[in-house]
C-alpha cells in the first residue's frame, strides 16, 4: 500500500508547476454490493447435521445486504482539467442470500423442509483506489469522470445469517468466510460537487474468483466462479 501512496504523492510533486489546484475530501460510502459468476446465487439451503454441523450450502448471494466506509480523497486537477488521484479509506461491503430450504440429516438420509430466512457475508478492507479522469463543467458546476483500480485489500469475511423452517425451529449459521486477502476491480465513477459539499457514484466488477481452485466434485471439473460487484453511492466534503 506504501507503494501507491507513493506513487500519488510522486504525481502529484512532479506536476506542481502546471496544477490548477490540490483538493482533500472526506468521502462517507454507501453500496449495493454483492457476488456475480456461475456460482453466485440468490437462494440456498442450510444444510444440518446436528449436534455436528450446520451451515449454508452456497452464501454467495446475488442480493445486497448493508455496505458503508470512510475514506478519503487527495486529486489534483490539472489546468487541462485533467485529474490524478487516489482514495483510500475502511470499507464494509455485505452480499445477500436468501435461505428458501433447510436440508436434515446425511445424504443418504435427508429430510427437505420449507424455510424462511437470509444470509450475508461481509468483507471488511483497506480499500486503495488510484484513479485519473477529466473534469468537465456544466453551468460552473464540476462533473468529474473518473477510471482506475480498485484495491481491496481484505481483512476478514465472515458470514452470519439464520432462517426458520415450516415447524418454527429456527437455524443460525455463522463462520470465517475468507478465501483470498486482495480483491482487484476496474472502477468507474462520476463525481459532482456544489461548494463545499459533493456526491460520487461508481461502479466496479472484481476480477478476482473467490472460490479460485475449488471444484463442486472430483467428478465436475468446471470451475466455481464468484466475483464481487459493487454500484458505490457516497456523499463528500472538501477539506481543501
Amino acid at each position: 500500500m506504501k507503494n501507491f501512496f507513493t506513487i500519488l504523492l510522486l504525481i502529484l510533486t512532479l506536476t506542481t508547476g502546471y496544477s490548477q489546484k490540490t483538493e482533500l475530501k472526506i468521502c462517507l460510502n454507501t453500496g449495493l454490493f454483492s457476488f456475480t459468476g456461475n456460482a453466485a446465487t440468490s437462494y440456498t439451503q442450510i444444510y444440518s447435521a446436528q449436534p455436528f454441523f450446520t451451515g449454508t450450502i452456497n452464501p454467495y448471494g446475488k442480493k445486497s445486504g448493508l455496505s458503508g466506509g470512510l475514506s478519503l480523497n487527495l486529486q489534483r486537477v490539472l489546468k487541462e482539467n485533467i485529474i490524478f488521484g487516489m482514495n483510500a479509506g475502511y470499507q464494509s461491503n455485505q452480499s445477500k442470500v436468501l435461505i428458501n430450504s433447510v436440508i436434515q440429516g446425511d445424504s443418504a438420509n435427508s429430510v427437505f423442509e420449507n424455510a424462511k430466512g437470509q444470509s450475508y457475508v461481509t468483507n471488511s478492507s483497506i480499500m486503495v483506489y488510484p484513479f485519473c479522469g477529466y473534469r468537465f463543467q456544466i453551468n460552473k458546476i464540476p462533473i468529474d469522470l473518473m477510471g482506475g483500480i480498485n484495491l481491496d485489500f481484505i481483512d476478514t469475511t465472515k458470514e452470519k445469517g439464520n432462517a426458520t423452517d415450516a415447524n418454527n425451529v429456527e437455524y443460525n449459521v455463522s463462520g470465517d468466510m475468507k478465501s483470498i486477502n486482495l480483491d482487484v476491480s476496474p472502477k468507474i465513477q462520476l463525481a459532482t460537487e456544489y461548494k463545499k459539499f459533493g456526491l460520487v457514484v461508481g461502479y466496479s466488477r472484481g476480477l478476482v474468483n473467490y472460490q479460485q481452485g475449488y471444484y463442486a466434485n472430483p467428478n465436475y471439473t468446471e470451475t466455481r466462479e464468484v466475483y464481487s460487484k459493487n454500484i458505490n453511492f457516497g456523499i463528500t466534503y472538501r477539506l481543501k
